[in-house]
């Protein structure tokens, strides 16, 4: 009889390998068998559809019985358990209670300092603050009963006279005329240009400023008319501020009634007419810039010619060099002064008053000044301070009108 050769041959794997295939066979056989009525309930977490237990529910799976699937329950709501109560006893300690034991609380006063760290420190015991003591009453002293004291009977009418208030008469210095300087006394003449530009400030000029400051009004300003005779019934006196071409084109006013050189005469002289028309009883005019055209014997002659023989008077505001316009009045016999220090240069008060100063000592060494300013609020409340004290000091302000060849 022959002898077998296979269990000779197989090896350890090899048995390893039979037994898991036969286990591979045998399980599914008997999960599968019929233990009941062949219901088996699945929960929902062991149903995908995703996996192939999904092949075995629906009964396509081989050697597979199709199980009936339990209906998936109603998910819980949040609270619907009761919160579970532990016992003290049933917890573990597991740290040290470092809490104070706070049996007896003690707070700080106002007086104490706080505590330098975290710890709780005993408090440190302070000694009781006393009371101030009170001052002792004054002892009660007997009031003395007052005798009752009979009254006269009051008059059914008295006729009572009380004496009559007069107010000292207050002189009004606007009103007053500009005194007549002697010899030795210094003069300054104040012009004050750009007026009636703005009719607040020339309301004020004419109000707050002396008799003797002259003030040149512009002709392109509004309601100049009405106010230049409210200045001239002031007792101010007025002249008409005339703009002339200057060298700077950047400094050209551009006005309508500005003088040029490349104008003919005729052109100028009505110009110069129609500015004066507008400021009704001016004593004479006042330049504005005009650095080239006072250049220019041609075109600056016919106007002073026209100026002098209206019997008005010249004003230079702060000539060049090479102006023409106080040898052509000479030449006329035009009345003429011409104004080099701008006080309002810069509209710092400091530096209005050091001119105002500059100005009063050449008034003091040659007997006469002339000072021009602008039509500026701040200038006007400067200069108002200032005259009332240069006329304690003995300065008489007179018109420009009244120092001819001046300047």
């Amino acid at each position: 009889m022959p002898r077998l050769s296979f269990p000779r041959s197989c090896r350890p794997v090899h048995a390893v390998l039979l037994v898991l295939g036969c286990a591979a066979l045998v399980i599914p056989v008997i999960s599968n068998l019929d233990t009941g009525n062949g219901v088996v309930e699945a929960t929902y977490a062991y149903v995908s559809r995703e996996r192939p237990i999904d092949r075995i529910l629906n009964g396509t799976a081989l050697g597979s019985r199709r199980i009936a699937i339990a209906p998936e329950p109603a998910p819980r709501p949040a609270l619907a358990l009761p919160p579970r109560l532990v016992q003290p006893g049933q917890l573990t300690a597991t740290l040290r209670d470092t809490t104070p034991d706070l049996t007896d609380i003690l707070l700080p006063t106002l007086h104490d300092d706080p505590a330098p760290s975290q710890e709780a420190t005993p408090p440190e015991k302070r000694p009781a603050i006393p009371h101030p003591r009170r001052k002792p009453a004054p002892p009660m002293q007997a009031v003395r009963a007052l005798a009752p004291l009979a009254l006269e009977p009051a008059p059914t009418s008295a006729a009572i006279t009380l004496p009559r208030y007069t107010a000292p008469a207050i002189p009004d210095r606007s009103k007053a005329r500009p005194a007549a300087a002697s010899n030795t006394q210094p003069r300054i003449a104040l012009v004050v240009t750009a007026v009636g530009l703005h009719e607040a400030i020339t309301q004020q000029a004419i109000r707050k400023l002396p008799k003797g400051v002259t003030l040149a009004f512009a002709p392109i300003g509004e309601r100049i008319d009405v106010l230049a005779k409210t200045a001239i019934d002031d007792g101010h006196t007025v002249l008409v501020e005339i703009p002339m071409e200057p060298i700077n084109p950047r400094r050209d006013p551009g006005e309508p009634l500005t003088l040029r050189v490349s104008n003919t005469n005729a052109v100028n002289l009505a110009r110069l007419d129609k500015a004066l028309s507008r400021v009704p009883g001016a004593a004479g005019i006042s330049s504005y810039l005009g650095a080239r055209f006072n250049r220019s014997d041609e075109a600056a002659s016919p106007v002073v010619q026209a100026v002098a023989s209206r019997g008005l008077f010249l004003f230079e505001n702060q000539p060049s060099g090479q102006s023409r316009l106080g040898a052509l009045a000479k030449s006329h016999k035009a009345d003429y002064a011409a104004g080099l220090l701008a006080i309002d240069k810069d509209r710092d008060e400091a530096m209005i008053l050091d001119r105002l100063s500059a100005l009063e000592q050449q008034a003091r060494r040659d007997g006469v000044a002339i000072g021009v300013a602008t039509a500026y609020r701040g200038s006007i409340a400067t200069l108002e301070r200032w005259v009332e004290s240069a006329e304690e000091r003995g300065i008489v302000f007179v018109p420009v009108t009244h120092l001819k060849n001046a300047g």
